[in-house]
């Protein structure tokens, strides 16, 4: 299950224009909503997770199960035998082998089950892991169904296809009730020929009818519970569907009735919008119009049991982002005393991390290292740091960072997009000197630069747009911005040549002369680890741990609750006119002139060392007291830091 915030899912107003795309009607981490994947069903949810963030043993069988079956001949699988219930299908109706095929293989039950929807119950979302975590993280955190992707091209799929099924079954219930009462023959006539089990299918209508009983029930005060057992009785409307006689508009009618009764008021529309579908396909005999009715049903019931998950998520974000802490070291803990969780290589990871960090201090002026109470804590970030920053990607991060690896992810990618875009703006500098220029407006030309540049990437690569996304559903197997910038590679060099053009008064046309050494360097550069790459990436290093340390300081005192409200004010915007930069003159030739970083650059580096920080201070929290730091507190007191 997946939870999406406001910029990406729809807000309950917006749900008013019309049902959820859930399932087959269109359309976000089994799991059939928005969320990430944890380790334990009882806590934690599936997530869409990259290869390379997440390394998986491929399947292998257990000792003894693989097949002996002789190999000599491949044998055809049969088709089971058909069941008491199953159907005969009529060969006088004239279905397509198209239909006949869905028939038999489409899925038994509809896309919305009390199954599926039980991810959304209270005592689900309080024990999710990834929901607490998010919550953090997001202040409009909210489900939505997962249709994105691969994976929800084939739901949709598979939701069409059973509903396209569903259209012919009823088309068939409705033929042998004619044929039944033209020749006066027993409900039990078109069970006599099981000749083939490719001319028969298992019925769905009986169980639709159980799962919408199911759902209702989940949905409404147990007082109506009654009502819904009497108007849904399975057996009975199955035999009032084989006989012809079952009256779907006036259940239709009764069904809006009650959902109107308990669902906002923004879903009644809905529930007319459904009654109005099976009148129409009732009077014209037309079983694509009661089953677009029956769509909008269920899209109907899913949507109530969003808004009540929602409802609760937004009751209880407090609590859950207050209890984070207490409730991930009660986990953890009792995952690590039962052998559940291997964290030994996360635990040599941070070591290796101070040990580099105070060999790094050692090799600094005294006034220039960190406090002594915060160097544990800073010994962490640059752990991390350092996988943020390597121009290769990292096979993946410590175990203890599993429910923050989509969002360190994000910041990656973040961090790289930065670097690449200092690559980008010294080579067009160094083109300008190379023409004997100089700029007589640096920082105002770097505004207008990046924000071209940004412009030309897919979805903008700014911290914002990127946590917002799911890294995840990213193709780009690096999030180093390989893909980005080198599917727009072209367009970046043509762009970095007209500024080349402009700053050097050249015909507005650029020529080969000017694009063809910017595309080169432009795509050498950032497809190697060059010396150029490492220079920008040690300035980075520098400027989001000192972003990051003086953010962390600042949240270590605060609870979770208020480090996550502080997110929501962050740095000051930059001002990027004139006056406020400041106009500048320079023939800047080499990294350190043209890493004299603006304004608006500063300000997504803060914005990257503030969701550093709040991730660092609440994982120090939960895993520095067992596991981090566990023998050197262990006959003393927690310190400050924790």
């Amino acid at each position: 299950m997946d939870l999406q915030g406001t910029k990406e899912a729809r807000t309950q107003e917006e749900g008013a224009d019309g049902p959820l795309d859930a399932y087959g009607a269109g359309s976000g981490r089994s799991k059939e909503y928005h969320k990430s994947e944890g380790r334990d069903s009882r806590h934690e949810t599936p997530a869409n997770v990259h290869p390379l963030r997440r390394r998986q043993p491929g399947f292998s069988y257990p000792h003894g199960a693989r097949s002996s079956a002789p190999s000599t001949k491949t044998s055809r699988p049969r088709d089971p035998s058909p069941s008491p219930e199953a159907i005969d299908i009529p060969q006088n109706l004239g279905l397509s082998s198209r239909d006949q095929r869905q028939l038999r293989k489409a899925n038994r039950h509809p896309p919305v089950t009390k199954k599926t929807l039980s991810e959304l119950d209270l005592p689900c979302i309080m024990s999710n892991i990834n929901l607490r975590m998010d919550a953090n993280f997001d202040r409009d955190l909210h489900f939505k169904p997962d249709l994105e992707g691969e994976k929800g091209r084939r739901k949709r799929k598979e939701a069409a296809d059973y509903w396209d099924s569903m259209a012919s079954e009823i088309a068939i219930y409705a033929f042998q009730a004619a044929q039944a009462a033209q020749s006066g023959e027993t409900d039990d006539a078109s069970s006599t020929s099981r000749e083939s089990g490719k001319r028969t299918f298992e019925p769905r209508l009986p169980g639709m009818f159980e799962t919408l009983q199911e759902v209702i029930k989940t949905l409404v005060p147990e007082r109506d519970h009654p009502s819904v057992m009497q108007n849904l009785e399975v057996s009975l409307l199955m035999q009032q569907v084989r006989k012809g006689v079952l009256d779907m508009v006036a259940l239709a009618e009764w069904l809006a009735a009650l959902l109107k009764t308990h669902c906002a008021p923004m879903r009644d529309e809905w529930a007319d919008k459904m009654v109005e579908q099976i009148t129409e396909g009732s009077q014209s005999q037309d079983p694509k119009e009661i089953v677009n009715g029956l769509q909008t049903l269920f899209a109907i019931l899913e949507a109530m049991k969003l808004d009540v998950a929602n409802h609760q998520i937004r009751t209880f974000r407090v609590l859950l982002i207050e209890d984070t802490v207490p409730f991930l070291t009660e986990y953890f803990e009792s995952k690590i005393n039962r052998g559940g969780i291997q964290i030994e290589s996360a635990r040599q990871w941070y070591l290796s991390a101070r040990d580099r960090a105070q060999q790094e201090d050692e090799e600094k002026s005294p006034t220039s290292s960190q406090p002594d109470d915060m160097k544990p804590l800073d010994a962490l970030f640059r752990g991390i740091c350092d996988q943020l920053l390597q121009f290769t990607p990292p096979t993946e991060f410590p175990e203890t960072f599993f429910f923050d690896s989509e969002r360190l992810w994000q910041l990656r990618g973040t961090i790289q997009n930065l670097i690449n875009l200092e690559i980008a703006w010294y080579i067009f500098e160094s083109y300008v000197h190379t023409q004997k220029r100089y700029l007589s407006a640096r920082d105002e030309t770097y505004a207008t630069f990046r924000t071209r540049i940004w412009s030309l990437m897919e979805d903008g690569m700014d911290l914002t747009s990127r946590a917002d996304s799911n890294a995840a559903d990213d193709d780009d197997p690096d999030l180093r911005g390989g893909t980005r910038w080198t599917q727009n590679m072209r367009c970046i060099s043509l762009e970095i040549a007209r500024f080349a053009c402009a700053a050097c008064c050249l015909d507005n046309v650029v020529a080969d002369e000017v694009m063809t050494p910017i595309e080169s360097a432009l795509e050498w550069h950032l497809s190697n680890e060059s010396d150029l790459f490492r220079y920008f990436q040690n300035t980075m290093r520098s400027k989001v741990m000192a972003a990051t340390l003086a953010s962390a300081q600042k949240y270590l005192p605060l609870s979770p609750l208020a480090i996550c409200e502080s997110q929501r004010i962050g740095p000051q915007q930059p001002s990027t006119g004139p006056a406020a930069l400041g106009a500048s003159s320079s023939t800047a030739t080499s990294p350190s002139a043209s890493a004299q970083s603006p304004t608006s650059q500063q300000y997504d580096i803060d914005r990257v060392g503030m969701r550093l920080a709040h991730i660092g201070v609440l994982h120090w929290r939960v895993w520095a007291p067992i596991l981090y730091l566990k023998e050197e507190i262990a006959d003393l007191d927690p310190p400050a830091f924790l």
